[in-house]
């Protein structure tokens, strides 16, 4: 998570930034308004934006709109720079999100300080580890959470590969993620032994089949990486595993 595109308004303000961010470790690129702004993140997913106010006057706040429409951009925190201060275009980024903003002219260390702060306070939640996922006396359930648990961690994995899904891309990915999220909720939720009912079997069948359903739009996509190729896959295999399960248990309860 350390992903930044500058939007810079002039080339010594995008290297001099990109310099300081690059040597803190920090991946960046830089474009030079608010339209190539767009179009970047239409193929890329940035972890933060730097973004140069003094853009203001040349569709900036409709570009910040746009890429705040782009699936998994929505909530991706923008920090500004400005070298004229005018409280109108500060109270303006305000309203447009922008959490920090700093003069131009002043070091760059210290928007670097300012995103590596964001870094610590947005690490990955702890649904991703072990520990989320509660062990009971119910073989079939502790599966379902295994195999979930592996969805789950797999498409966490993805995410970063999401540009490479086409336009609706971002929104497809996003149902196999929720469906996750949904499934080891239930999962944790649900009372051992209760896989016979008929109407919880079902609830299960619709969640996982957004993941093997929406796998397997974005699988029929030109040009994705054998590494996308590899982990959709495994969705829709887990998927796959997952239905095997309830249709055992729907055996169990018929017999």
């Amino acid at each position: 998570m350390n992903r930044v595109l500058i939007v810079a308004g002039e080339r010594q303000t995008g290297e001099r930034f990109q310099q300081a961010l690059g040597e803190s470790g920090f991946q960046t690129a830089v474009v030079w308004n608010p339209m190539q702004m767009v179009e970047f993140c239409r193929q890329h997913l940035p972890d933060f934006m730097v973004v140069d106010l003094d853009l203001a006057e040349h569709g900036l706040w409709s570009a910040v709109q746009a890429v705040r429409g782009i699936g998994t951009l929505a909530n991706i925190p923008f920090i500004g720079i400005s070298s004229i201060g005018n409280p109108q275009v500060l109270e303006k980024a305000k309203a447009a999100g922008f959490g920090s903003i700093f003069p131009t002219h002043q070091s760059a260390q210290t928007v670097v300080d300012e995103l590596q702060g964001l870094m610590e306070r947005n690490q990955p939640e702890p649904e991703f580890d072990d520990s989320a996922d509660i062990v009971t006396r119910d073989p079939s359930l502790n599966k379902l959470r295994e195999i979930t648990r592996d969805i789950v961690t797999t498409t966490f994995r993805l995410k970063e590969l999401v540009p490479e899904y086409g336009e609706d891309g971002p929104e497809l990915f996003g149902y196999i993620e929720s469906a996750g999220a949904a499934i080891r909720k239930k999962l944790n939720d649900v009372e051992d032994f209760s896989l016979h009912d008929k109407e919880l079997r079902h609830d299960f069948r619709n969640m996982i089949g957004s993941v093997t359903g929406f796998a397997e739009l974005i699988l029929m996509e030109e040009g994705i990486s054998p590494e996308s190729t590899q982990g959709l896959s495994r969705l829709r295999e887990r998927s796959r595993e997952f239905v095997e399960i309830l249709d055992e248990q729907k055996a169990s309860a018929d017999a």
